[in-house]
């Protein structure tokens, strides 16, 4: 090596940091400048920092102290020391061996990062990004929730997503603000927050493996539901990996979620209380507010409790061993100090209830039931059918020593109300349906214990009817006066509650009233409401039931039907009483028989949109006829929810058979005695039948269900009818009879959308009484009838493999600036679409866009970005307008991203048509011709929306769609009109009487009513 290129001639400046014991016999002069060799060197400024590099890493790239120059850490350079408040958040557990002393500020390494406000904001991104643009939680920060943070997020919660419930995973979501993200990944989160996503795709998805959720994430539209998943995107689904399980790719997804869903077939999912309890030790848990907090405490103790009531001793044994975090701990003492209460409760004197002439003690929920009424004095009973509520609250009505004691009910238990008191407590004197009872008489009565009234407990016993006569209010007065009442007992208790704000029924006053006036008189009042279903068909229903309990009024219960606020009646519920579903030791069959209804598809195109449940139902009655005429046995029970020209139906058919038939509908009861008790083959029943009467298991194993009930909860309330304790038989069969026709390949099925809504329990009933979590919008009986009658349109104008969900992600600058600016070159910007379609007609803009649907999604990605600075937006004006009203049918022309039924799904049906369809909701269509018939919508919008050369034929199609009187809203920008008067003006000959033209900001609102004047076919629209 010649002197001249040794390191040592070359850079005689770094000689001086050559180390001088380290590299052994080792010198400088042995080295070219270029050499790879790895030596030791030592800091001319500080001798402390030795570091080892290769020389031509010292020679070329001119690097200094790592050190000095902070690129490795010391006590003075770590992350630790030179910026604490980062490294506050650095993940205690994701990031293996590292920790924030070891690592530098100006790292490009990828570490994990945990928010020090939410725990469960995790996320992934480099040091340096951290350091130098000082990002924070991306969450917190308004940034949102990047696919990192999600995956972070779910890691933390994976462990516990069995054990949580799905309205505690709701509030969880709402702490960590995953409910109001934007974007990709918002399907996903509202897909989890269900508690059926296949825990092995999450654990994938954690694991950095091609999932499930990546195509939820990309796609928004995507739901559990495959039942409602269209063929193409079925088709779409990229599962390669199960296919060697299954023969199709969807049998894949449905079997995970299937597996998933078994859980909830008959009760409530019930965990282990170990498990129970350490859920609350997550992080996700503990950052939570107090208010979520108390929430998730309150859930908690309900579940110990349902695993109490399944295996009492394993349950109360795992409390009392766990012994882990101050949340657990205070769960744990509450429950297991509730459950010491319950089992030393002292049973009262003279209880005598016997099963079989055997004396039977109370269960543990009737022993917890009757302590929190001694206790709390204000509780509801919310389990299911079967489950013993009646003894639960005879029994508090002793153990809190009441001397009287009102029960109000449904006149169909009364007598059953009669009976289980004297079997429990045969001293009680027990009056019925008066609010004066002779208690002298009723002590002298042969069947009552001889005993003197004197001293014995007194029970009034008042059917609902009482309540709503002219005389009732005078009675409930006379009767708060002359007595001091000590426990009132409201037996399915949505009999009373009212179903409006503006319609307080005089029997829901007077029972509020009474409650009221005896709490005043005897301020010590217990108070028991007990219902399998406390919410059926409004969330007004759930808010009265919580006032009518706890005698307080609760205007932040909001009665809009939306999941949050279903969610906050739930939380109410779950705090103020007991809901348990018991498991019996019976045989269960449920038959689903398959009807081809293709015979009767002309009646049912026939209803078309017009057309209403009822009336499909009439129609599909015929269908099912031969099929329960096959199925039915001595003493067998016919469901028909709707009953209004189906009831005769049924029983003609049935009688020509040879069998007796007889009633119990809300008009016609004479049916159930002979059922009961005489040889009535056959009783025909309604929704009537679901609650309050008992005694039909001793006769009947034998349900056929003709039309299903709306909830999954009147589902399982009238299994229950039958599927209870005291049933004869072994087991019990359930018929159901579901009608279905093919048409153009596809499956076409009212029953089947029934029995899917509820299986995914996506009523209110569902959300607000058991916190089930709907993936999508609560939908009406009329909105689902209007969707079922759409997709048969869709079936037989052969257009339902033309929907396309094009991916309303257009890459941004500051994310891909080149894809910017190729998408910019073809299509141009903003204006430069506006401006093509409004030149061209609808037809060709139609034709365009659904052969390149990429055109339609970077004009609204374009259109999201520019009104994120306007004051006003117009289809927010709309959603305003229509939050205000309900009921109507609403057609939004040129829709775009849908959020009008977004937004209004919950109070009207809206009807959804572009060029592009986003999701299943919409329509794609050229707006000059909607598949809607004459006269169907009572809304038609255009936010602007009018935009082609030929908008005059879609003001002329808004005419043909709108009913008379039918409101038309046209929203637009206030430069697009040369004279908006003369524009005004110009609708008369459309067929339209304007009522206004409003300013909203730098837009136009001109609202119009359809007239009987028929639309100028030769006249166009002057702007």
């Amino acid at each position: 090596m010649s002197t001249t290129n040794s390191l040592a001639s070359q850079r005689p400046d770094l000689i001086k940091e050559w180390h001088p014991s380290k590299n052994g016999e080792h010198r400088p002069t042995e080295f070219v400048a270029g050499s790879q060799k790895r030596v030791w060197w030592i800091c001319s400024k500080d001798p402390s920092h030795e570091w080892r590099t290769s020389v031509a890493n010292r020679a070329k790239l001119n690097s200094g102290c790592p050190y000095c120059t902070r690129r490795l850490a010391t006590d003075q350079t770590s992350l630790s020391h030179c910026r604490p408040d980062i490294a506050a958040e650095w993940h205690p557990s994701k990031n293996g061996a590292l920790s924030p002393t070891s690592v530098v500020v100006g790292s490009n390494r990828p570490v994990w990062w945990q928010c020090s406000r939410n725990l469960s904001h995790v996320w992934q991104t480099r040091i340096d990004h951290r350091t130098r643009e000082d990002s924070g939680c991306p969450v917190c920060s308004g940034r949102g929730w990047l696919t990192t943070a999600i995956r972070g997020f779910v890691a933390s919660l994976i462990d516990y997503l069995a054990v949580f419930e799905p309205a505690e995973l709701y509030v969880l979501f709402q702490q960590s603000g995953l409910l109001r993200m934007t974007g990709s990944g918002r399907g996903f989160i509202r897909t989890l927050a269900t508690g059926r996503f296949p825990r092995e795709e999450l654990e994938r998805f954690v694991g950095g493996q091609n999932s499930l959720v990546d195509h939820f994430v990309a796609d928004p539209s995507l739901t559990l539901e495959m039942a409602d998943w269209d063929r193409t995107t079925r088709d779409e689904l990229p599962l390669d990996r199960l296919a060697a399980e299954f023969s199709e790719p969807e049998d894949a997804v449905g079997a995970m979620i299937d597996e998933r869903q078994v859980r909830d077939e008959r009760a409530l999912p019930v965990v282990d209380a170990k498990e129970i309890l350490g859920a609350l030790n997550a992080p996700v848990v503990t950052s939570a507010d107090e208010e979520a907090v108390e929430f998730l405490l309150t859930s908690a103790v309900a579940k110990l409790w349902k695993h109490a009531y399944r295996d009492e001793a394993v349950a109360v044994a795992q409390a009392e061993r766990f012994a882990s975090g101050h949340y657990a701990e205070l769960a744990r003492t509450r429950f297991l100090d509730e459950y010491l209460a319950a089992t030393q409760l002292s049973i009262p004197d003279g209880y005598a209830f016997t099963i079989d002439e055997v004396l039977a003690l109370p269960n543990l929920m009737q022993r917890h039931v009757a302590v929190q009424v001694r206790e709390r004095k204000r509780v509801g009973n919310w389990s299911g059918t079967g489950a013993g509520k009646t003894l639960s609250a005879v029994l508090a009505s002793r153990v809190v020593g009441a001397d009287l004691t009102i029960v109000c009910c449904p006149n169909s238990v009364v007598d059953g109300w009669y009976e289980a008191i004297l079997a429990a407590f045969p001293a009680s004197l027990v009056a019925t349906k008066t609010f004066t009872p002779d208690w002298a008489s009723v002590a002298a009565d042969p069947t009552a214990i001889g005993m003197a009234a004197s001293g014995r407990p007194r029970y009034v016993v008042l059917h609902y009817e009482a309540f709503q006569q002219p005389e009732s209010a005078e009675s409930v007065r006379a009767l708060i006066e002359r007595e001091r009442i000590d426990l009132l007992i409201v037996d399915e208790i949505h009999f009373a509650k009212q179903r409006a704000v503006e319609n307080l029924s005089q029997r829901r006053r007077l029972i509020a009233a009474l409650a009221a006036a005896a709490s005043k008189r005897n301020p010590d009042l217990h108070v028991l409401g007990m219902s399998a279903t406390p919410v059926i068909n409004t969330l007004q229903e759930g808010r009265s039931l919580v006032e009518l309990v706890t005698g307080v009024e609760h205007a932040d219960l909001d009665t809009k039907p939306t999941v949050p606020n279903c969610m906050r009646l739930h939380q109410r519920l779950v705090t103020l009483g007991t809901r348990w579903l018991p498991e019996y030791a019976l045989g269960y069959e449920q038959i689903e028989v398959p009807i081809d209804c293709t015979p009767f598809l002309d009646d049912i195109r026939a209803l078309g949109h017009k057309g209403t449940p009822l009336a499909l139902e009439q129609v599909l009655t015929r269908a099912r006829l031969p099929t329960i005429r096959e199925h039915i046995r001595p003493k067998t029970l016919i469901y028909t929810h709707y009953v209004e020209g189906v009831d005769r139906v049924l029983r003609d058919a049935i009688m020509d058979d040879g069998w007796s038939v007889g009633f119990y509908t809300g008009d016609d009861k004479t049916g159930l005695d002979a059922f009961l008790h005489g040889d009535l083959d056959v009783l025909i029943g309604s929704s009537a039948i679901g609650t309050g009467v008992d005694g039909l298991q001793q006769v009947c194993d034998r349900l056929i269900i003709n039309v299903l009930p709306w909830t999954a909860a009147e589902f399982e309330q009238l299994k229950g009818r039958v599927y209870r304790q005291g049933q004869h038989s072994d087991a019990v069969t359930l018929v159901l009879p579901l009608t279905y026709a093919d048409l153009s390949g596809e499956r076409w099925s009212w029953c089947e959308s029934k029995m899917a809504r509820l299986k995914f329990k996506k009523s209110i009933a569902d959300a607000a009484v058991d916190g089930v979590v709907p993936e999508r919008h609560l939908r009406t009986p009329a909105q689902a009838y209007q969707d079922v009658m759409g997709w048969l349109a869709r079936l037989d104008g052969g257009t339902i493999e033309v929907v396309e969900r094009p991916r309303m992600v257009v890459p941004l600058p500051e994310s891909d600036a080149a894809e910017v600016d190729r998408r910019l070159r073809r299509y141009g910007d903003f204006s430069s679409i506006n401006r093509t379609w409004n030149q061209s007609r609808s037809e060709t803009t139609h034709q365009r866009l659904q052969a390149n649907p990429e055109e339609w999604a970077q004009y609204h990605t374009l259109y999201r970005e520019a009104r994120k600075d306007w004051a006003v937006v117009p289809f927010e004006e709309i959603i305003r307008w229509g939050k205000q009203r309900s009921g109507y049918v609403i057609g939004d022309f040129g829709c775009g991203e849908a959020n009008l039924a977004e937004a209004l799904a919950d109070r009207h049906v809206v009807h959804s048509f572009d060029h592009v369809a986003i999701n299943d909701g919409v329509v794609a269509c050229d707006m000059a011709h909607v598949p809607l018939d004459d006269g169907t919508l009572d809304v038609a919008v255009f936010s602007l929306a009018l935009m082609g050369s030929n908008v005059a034929d879609y003001l002329r199609e808004a005419h043909r769609t709108l009913k008379l009187d039918g409101h038309l809203h046209i929203l637009e920008a206030t430069s697009r009109f040369s004279d908006r008067e003369r524009f005004a003006s110009g609708l008369k000959a459309f067929g339209f009487d304007v009522v206004a033209v409003e300013d909203k900001w730098k837009f136009t609102h001109v609202r119009a009513l359809k007239t009987e004047r028929l639309p100028q076919r030769e006249t166009d629209l002057v702007f």
